[in-house]
């Protein structure tokens, strides 16, 4: 590839598809840059050259959103330094090829955290830039809300600064914006103290009573209150919510003492192929999901924020997706969803139906919680390489999407499939976001499988 640094590693493109397994493209290179200069110089040549650029870090999408045909990959997991870390100011300045493992690390034994993260560790910080992530967290918004500046590399080759007062158009259009305005070579965040949380309640009720209960219990103490989150049965008649607060007693504990109560990945495995397998296991499995919700726990909120340091395999042939609703819609939506996913029995079969509750935050151009929301999470034993059952999927979650807009909602872009008049609805700022990137990226450098679908 003339124009690029000869001691770049660069390898031949080849067939390649994400987490989701729908969407493949036929990549031309794949680009692992290690420093700034050979970053700048894939993107100086693919401009010159007329070639696309997709932007890959764990590759944890389902739409096509780290791949394009014909294209360069630019694996940015190289770009992984911690630069700049201030205990005392509490912030954090890292490259977003860094995962959140190595993050943790490095901030847990100065009890610092970033504000949310997403639930496995080998997740990148662009990944998360990218999608503007939420998380578990209930105290704090979309990690925009933490996130002080950034530095981004545009179609031209040129890093500039993005901040709410640099270039701030560019701040709120690349949080959230999938790589499409260009690659975000190092974030500032600013951290939170990272605090001791115990489980203090776990609530059992029919879906109604529930919601009102929860509702009622996030507002009661929302400072005191870092996670409260809660699981529907399959039909969405039943549910629980279990509650942390934060320990008084922070000091008495070493990180040593302060694990996760999760389950051992391997019988986590076996529970998952039984469910898959047997619908007798999957009609019990949300009343073993409760009997376990009664064990005692006291860990890090950031602990708390992950579910397993090593995701169980099963998780590789599952599907995750997260629909938002305003608060007083969620119970009408809820009702609509079960009908839905009972709708097509054993065609599509779940895992859980998760529900959170996420504060308002509107900075970023596409944002998904433009005002207080719950957060419906159906998470699929999906069969992603059988085309009927992704026919099926498709299906489901047109219904599915549909009657969120019907509530008032959005849904995230990352694993739903959906039409630009769909994204249109959920997201008002869409046709703004697409002319920001002809402003700055012209000949539309970056691209991807996502954006290609939405820009037809």
């Amino acid at each position: 590839m003339n124009g690029i640094p000869a001691d770049l590693p660069i390898v031949s493109g080849r067939d390649m598809t994400d987490w989701g397994r729908m969407v493949h493209a036929n990549v031309a290179q794949i680009a692992r840059p290690k420093t700034e200069a050979a970053l700048q110089a894939v993107v100086r040549y693919a401009a010159q050259n007329r070639l696309k650029v997709s932007i890959r870090g764990a590759g944890h999408s389902a739409l096509g959103q780290s791949i394009v045909d014909g294209g360069i990959m630019i694996d940015i997991l190289g770009l992984n330094q911690v630069l700049e870390l201030d205990p005392a100011k509490k912030t954090l300045r890292v490259q977003t090829g860094a995962t959140w493992g190595q993050l943790t690390q490095v901030l847990e034994p100065k009890r610092l955290a970033i504000s949310t993260k997403q639930e496995f560790d080998n997740f990148t910080v662009g990944g998360s830039i990218a999608a503007n992530i939420h998380g578990k967290s209930i105290d704090y918004g979309p990690i925009i809300s933490h996130v002080l500046s950034l530095r981004l590399l545009k179609a031209d080759g040129e890093i500039v600064t993005a901040s709410r007062t640099q270039n701030p158009d560019l701040f709120t259009g690349v949080i959230g914006g999938y790589g499409l305005l260009g690659i975000v070579v190092d974030v500032t965040f600013q951290l939170v103290e990272d605090r001791v949380v115990e489980k203090s309640e776990s609530v059992y009720m029919n879906t109604d009573a529930l919601l009102k209960a929860y509702v009622e219990r996030i507002r009661r103490d929302p400072r005191n209150t870092p996670l409260c989150y809660g699981f529907f049965s399959s039909d969405c008649k039943l549910g629980f919510y279990v509650t942390y607060s934060y320990s008084d007693a922070a000091g008495s504990f070493d990180l040593g003492a302060l694990k996760r109560d999760e389950t051992n990945p391997i019988l986590f495995n076996i529970f998952a192929w039984l469910q898959r397998m047997f619908t007798f296991v999957r009609r019990r499995a949300f009343h073993t999901m409760w009997a376990g919700s009664a064990n005692p726990e006291t860990t890090l909120r950031s602990r708390r924020l992950l579910l397993w340091d090593n995701p169980p395999r099963a998780f590789k042939d599952m599907l995750l997706q997260k629909y938002y609703i305003p608060v007083d819609n969620f119970p009408g939506f809820v009702k609509k969803a079960g009908e839905i996913l009972g709708s097509h029995g054993n065609d599509i079969k779940l895992l859980t139906n998760h529900f959170r509750f996420m504060p308002a935050n509107s900075e970023a151009l596409l944002a998904c919680s433009r005002q207080d929301v719950m957060c419906f999470l159906p998470c699929y034993f999906a069969n992603k390489d059988d085309p009927g059952w992704v026919k099926i999927y498709e299906s489901v979650s047109d219904e599915l999407v549909n009657a969120c807009l019907d509530h008032g909602g959005s849904f995230y872009l990352t694993f739903i499939p959906a039409t630009l008049a769909q994204t249109r609805r959920a997201y008002p700022n869409w046709d703004r976001f697409i002319a920001l990137k002809k402003q700055y990226d012209p000949g539309e450098v970056f691209s991807s499988g996502f954006y290609q679908q939405l820009a037809r």
